[in-house]
């Protein structure tokens, strides 16, 4: 039966390029990936973008690192992702035992993790052969460089895969937020103000000597 973890966000930063939880000493080895996400504009502002990996029977029993980057300028942003990892055992069974899932900010230079990571959600359900299904959400992130990371384990005799989404939209700050608050309220005093103005008709007069 898989085993799941959930890192507390403010342990995970302390975590963030050690072994994944639960990884054993005997491990052979363990994948270390980066790759830059290719992201596609959604048309008002923010993006979407899909990833994931994949591992063959020779990589059964290591366990892995995958790095997702990707870069937000100009605005504050929100962000959720989402992943998930199904089984399949026809013969030799393909299986990803996924132990977080996370999201952070960090310097592209030194590659040092800038505040506190988020830490994903773990959905999996606790039967055997469960699919793994994680989700990491941010709101109201500062702009900046970031990455999506997936620790886990090859626990599959055939190896295994995982998909996963990523999808951010950009968050007006706050004295846009004042302007269009202040052009609302301005409005609509406005047409108001237009009515109490407007002439008032006065109904027809009866005809005479009715």
């Amino acid at each position: 039966m898989k085993r799941h973890w959930i890192v507390p966000g403010a342990a995970l930063s302390a975590l963030l390029f050690a072994f994944p939880p639960g990884a054993s000493q005997a491990q052979a080895q363990t994948i270390e990936r980066s790759v830059e996400l290719a992201l596609a504009p959604d048309g008002a502002g923010g993006f979407n973008a899909v990833f994931g990996d994949t591992f063959t029977q020779a990589q059964s029993g290591a366990g892995f690192v995958d790095l997702f980057t990707f870069l937000v300028s100009g605005t504050p942003f929100d962000a959720s992702a989402s992943l998930t990892s199904s089984v399949l055992d026809s013969p030799g069974s393909k299986d990803l035992q996924i132990t977080s899932f996370s999201l952070y900010r960090y310097d592209p230079q030194t590659l040092d993790v800038i505040g506190n990571a988020l830490a994903g959600i773990d959905l999996t359900g606790t039967g055997e052969n469960s699919v793994d299904s994680w989700t990491v959400t941010g709101l109201n992130l500062a702009s900046g460089a970031y990455a999506l990371r997936v620790d886990g384990e090859v626990i599959g005799a055939a190896g295994g895969s995982f998909g996963a989404d990523l999808t951010v939209s950009p968050v007006p700050d706050a004295p846009a937020y004042a302007l269009l608050l202040a052009g609302l309220l301005g409005g609509a005093l406005a047409w108001r103000r237009g009515l109490a103005l407007a002439p008032k008709e006065k109904p027809p007069g009866r005809a005479a000597g009715g």
